[in-house]
């Protein structure tokens, strides 16, 4: 899942229940002594939520996390699609996704729907081409779409109007696609939109204040990060803005209270993971140097959050769970996950708190982690 090479597309790990041993550090890793704060493990009704990575969590209108697909064996070989609504320490499975998938996006839209696209249903098998609506009123999917051209490790974001952008990704073996669509949730169709400058597979694409979509990073090929971004509008320009300072793909992303946008990590070869982050500014459309992150990390889907007062949480592709404060420019640690790095957890907030989900580690098997913190601690 965001691998999208065959074969090497799945990296992956193991670690059996939830051990968490929180320390506070200073930028420069040096412990600080700091509360502990709450936990909650893993019970036996959570343990088919908490077994999945390449998954997507949503936060929905009301206030719960909506977590899709996903795989769920050791070895990531197949996709799965169940789905549950997170609230807090406890889970509720809702109705199956139509087709099994990992890799997708999951977009929240203005309606309160969320816009499940593409990925992959299993090992060496074609992206999807489905696209999939989950209505937090009934807790049911409907199809929708499809797209015009199958792809995972694709980005996406809500454009201003309500529509989505849908950019990049993963088209055929050896084959990234430097084509977006755009989805009118009115219609229910995807329509052409502006080209990429380069074809790009694990992307990051972002909604930015003035209603337009950032699209950027990605592999050109493989193992070859691009610095490239760009902005689409509802109006369907497009502009080139400023380059990224690295180029790098498997990135996270997530847009601040002020509006900026921050990357986090990735790679540039799918060998060096980044500690980097950079801010973009939507005013001078430039990208500067950010808050390193305490270690490097990637496979960053759905990996971050932004909490009040400027925060933000790291906790999927590294060993731990960092917190970046950006208004001091620091980093530092508020927990640490037993059995190494992960890859393609989840974390988002739901009825003030903070949940970690799922990933996998360097063997390929399932961490099973599910850890509840409260925010007012952090």
């Amino acid at each position: 899942p965001g691998d999208t090479e065959p074969v090497t597309r799945f990296p992956l790990a193991l670690v059996a229940g939830v051990a968490l041993g929180f320390v506070g550090c200073s930028a420069t890793g040096a412990p600080t002594a700091q509360p502990t704060p709450a936990q909650a493990s893993v019970a036996a009704s959570q343990g088919a939520l908490a077994k999945r990575a390449a998954h997507t969590m949503t936060a929905l209108p009301g206030g719960d996390l909506l977590v899709a697909g996903g795989c769920d064996l050791d070895g990531c070989t197949t996709a799965t699609n169940s789905t549950f609504l997170v609230s807090g320490a406890s889970s509720t499975p809702v109705a199956d996704l139509a087709d099994a998938r990992d890799a997708h996006t999951a977009v929240a839209l203005a309606d309160g729907r969320v816009l499940v696209v593409g990925g992959f249903s299993g090992e060496g098998r074609p992206p999807l081409a489905s696209a999939e609506l989950f209505d937090p009123r009934t807790n049911r999917w409907t199809a929708t779409g499809p797209l015009r051209l199958g792809r995972g490790g694709h980005a996406a974001a809500l454009l201003g109007d309500g529509r989505v952008l849908v950019a990049g990704g993963w088209a055929a073996p050896s084959t990234y696609t430097d084509t977006t669509e755009i989805y009118d949730p009115k219609s229910g169709e995807f329509t052409a939109g502006p080209r990429l400058p380069l074809p790009a597979d694990g992307l990051a694409a972002a909604s930015l204040p003035n209603g337009c979509v950032l699209a950027f990073g990605g592999q050109r090929r493989s193992q070859v990060a691009t610095d490239q971004a760009i902005e689409i509008c509802p109006d369907g320009r497009s502009r080139k803005v400023g380059s990224l300072g690295t180029g790098r793909f498997k990135h996270g992303v997530t847009v601040l209270e002020s509006g900026e946008v921050l990357v986090i990590g990735g790679t540039t070869d799918d060998q060096t993971l980044l500690a980097s982050t950079e801010l973009y500014d939507p005013i001078a459309r430039r990208f500067r140097p950010g808050p390193d992150l305490l270690a490097g990390r990637y496979k960053l889907t759905d990996s971050v959050v932004t909490l009040p007062g400027g925060r933000v949480v790291v906790a999927g592709g590294g060993e731990g769970v960092e917190l970046i404060d950006i208004s001091t420019g620091t980093a530092s640690t508020i927990g640490q996950l037993a059995g190494g790095r992960r890859s393609f957890s989840t974390v988002g907030v739901t009825h003030g708190q903070l949940v970690v989900l799922g990933g996998y580690d360097e063997s390929i098997r399932l961490t099973e982690t599910y850890l509840v913190l409260p925010v007012a601690e952090l």
